[in-house]
């Protein structure tokens, strides 16, 4: 079975480098819904897995283009206990205003959180107070994992900064660990 993973795309070389190496890590084809190559069109599978941490108009968007649905990564098995077991730590989110992002996010529980875009912002939390770890809670580098760093090294210097998801070897093996529960709960919508 040729499995998909369908990400946004980015002009950025180093979200697409990320991209490539992950996919080869866990043995799967992966496209973009825009900004980067591969397309959709240019690869061809049985299943295609829009790949996003959380529902938004990013999410829709890929699921629309594909004609597959995906859990997002906040709704996999064991995701609370994977987060948690890569802190203590404050953990950094994107961040969608879509109502089931916020609740996937909140049902998580963690102690310390912030968003990047929406409130509790990422800059409020780290101008008040330096936590000893910050985790992003995002699959690649690039733009948005970059934004995360800064933020945090112009604020709370020389705290350490956990690298994004996709080229952690503990995500890697609950990845490939979490694939036949993700192609039987991957659907087509059309």
């Amino acid at each position: 079975m040729k499995i998909v993973i369908v990400l946004h795309g980015s002009r950025d070389n180093e979200y697409v480098d990320s991209v490539r190496h992950f996919a080869e890590r866990v043995g799967v084809l992966y496209a973009f819904v825009s900004l980067s190559k591969p397309s959709i069109d240019d690869i061809k599978g049985d299943v295609y897995m829009p790949l996003f941490i959380g529902y938004g108009k990013d999410y829709e968007r890929a699921v629309s283009i594909t004609g597959f649905e995906t859990p997002p990564v906040l709704r996999w098995p064991r995701i609370k206990d994977f987060l948690i077991n890569q802190g203590p730590g404050l953990y950094v989110f994107h961040g969608d205003p879509d109502p089931r992002f916020i609740d996937n996010v909140n049902r998580l529980g963690l102690q310390d959180m912030a968003f990047l875009k929406i409130k509790p912002a990422l800059r409020d939390y780290v101008s008040k107070r330096c936590p000893g770890r910050v985790i992003p809670v995002v699959l690649t580098h690039g733009v948005i994992y970059r934004e995360i760093l800064r933020t945090v090294n112009e604020l709370c210097p020389g705290v350490e900064v956990v690298r994004p998801l996709f080229e952690l070897e503990a995500f890697i093996s609950y990845f490939k660990e979490e694939i036949p529960w993700l192609v039987r709960n991957t659907r087509p919508v059309r």
